[in-house]
């Protein structure tokens, strides 16, 4: 992933001062690598170090007796141990090349990669760089000089009492990096998560409209009737012509006494047929801005969406509008059964996320059911909408 800003741009997240905003990153869904799991990182490095230079420990061992006897002359002796130590230290050169070129490339070495751990350069969330991360280690290595095993642990340790409460250490600072958990957080190099994670910090809140009184005709005529003078265009949606579209991103709600079910009906040039009404549901997909839709069994959310052969014949489908562009034709399942609530990302391509109530953001693994509590909020691009209302 490369994000390229213009010199003219400003970088979203970054003062005047050029310093970055930490609670940026946080709004983003980046959470801080924690640090047990960054140490667990060092531990799988350093033990690459000890195997590859295994060769040269051996060498060493078995040129001392040679060189305490004073027999050098002897190239027999000699020759064994050399080849030995010249294997380590080429094992070793190539190690370090190879963590270095990935730390400063890909944001990750052999020990992040296998712990779900990603180095970003900390304002702009883009690869740390190759020579950052050279100085990085030019660093580590200094340390190692002055203060032999110290150095370095005073170096590591340091994240600890990071002012910023982000864990980012000395050498973290050196190479204006920032670790972070992609396990649990956002992937800074997944960049369509990313792209969307900023566009939705981003997007400016929308004002909301009055909810219109109801056009009910059995009702006497009051203060609160709504009796139409012309034609209106409040509440209308632009749909498919085979489906109805649930607008998920304008301001009308229908009646708190009356969820509104996803139905499936005909074009309005083409002959009417019945709705096909979701079954009365075990939960309620309450939208941000008041649509209500009652599910139960497997429902599937999205611009347009569409039922594979893996699907049960009882399907319902709910199209979806999204004024920032960020839905895919069939985006995510919604399934309600026994089991409880999952939610399945379908290979969408700006991805599901669970929302926490901290405003975290948790992406989903495409493909895969996740189980999903009453009261969670889902994002599905520019859609958000909240489980509740849970019944037997």
């Amino acid at each position: 992933m490369s994000i390229t800003m213009h010199a003219d741009e400003p970088i979203p997240g970054v003062g005047a001062d050029g310093r970055a905003d930490p609670a940026y990153a946080e709004r983003l869904g980046l959470l801080p690598a924690p640090p047990g799991r960054r140490s667990a990182a060092f531990a799988v490095d350093a033990c690459g170090w000890g195997l590859l230079s295994a060769p040269s420990a051996v060498g060493a061992a078995q040129l001392a007796p040679v060189v305490l006897s004073r027999a050098v002359t002897d190239a027999a002796a000699l020759g064994g141990p050399l080849l030995l130590l010249a294997l380590g230290q080429v094992l070793l050169a190539a190690y370090g090349v190879t963590q270095l070129a990935l730390h400063g490339r890909r944001g990750v070495t052999i020990g992040k990669a296998s712990l779900g751990l990603r180095s970003v350069n900390a304002a702009t969330f883009d690869r740390p760089g190759f020579w950052r991360v050279v100085l990085r280690a030019l660093v580590l290595w200094a340390s190692q000089l002055v203060l032999p095993f110290a150095g370095p642990a005073l170096c590591f340790a340091s994240g600890l009492w990071d002012p910023e409460g982000r864990g980012r250490s000395w050498l973290d600072r050196v190479g204006r990096c920032l670790v972070v958990d992609a396990r649990r957080g956002l992937d800074p190099f997944d960049g369509a998560a990313l792209r969307h994670a900023r566009r939705q910090l981003e997007a400016a809140p929308r004002a909301e409209r009055p909810v219109l009184p109801s056009l009910a005709s059995d009702r006497a005529i009051d203060e609160r009737t709504f009796i139409p003078a012309a034609r209106s265009s409040s509440g209308v949606i632009a749909a498919p012509p085979a489906a109805e579209a649930v607008a998920a991103s304008s301001a009308w709600a229908p009646p708190a006494e009356a969820p509104m079910a996803a139905t499936v009906a005909s074009a309005p040039s083409g002959p009417a047929s019945p709705a096909r009404p979701v079954a009365v549901g075990t939960v309620t997909l309450a939208f941000a801005h008041g649509a209500r839709v009652a599910a139960s069994g497997t429902v599937l959310l999205g611009r347009d969406p569409a039922s594979t052969g893996d699907d049960p014949a009882s399907t319902a489908l709910v199209p979806l509008v999204d004024a920032s562009m960020g839905l895919s034709k069939t985006h995510a399942a919604v399934t309600v059964d026994d089991r409880g609530v999952h939610v399945t990302d379908r290979w969408s391509s700006n991805g599901t996320a669970l929302v926490g109530a901290d405003g975290r953001a948790r992406v989903l693994e495409p493909g895969l059911p996740t189980p999903v509590p009453p009261g969670s909020t889902v994002r599905l691009g520019g859609v958000e909408f909240r489980i509740e209302e849970v019944r037997a």
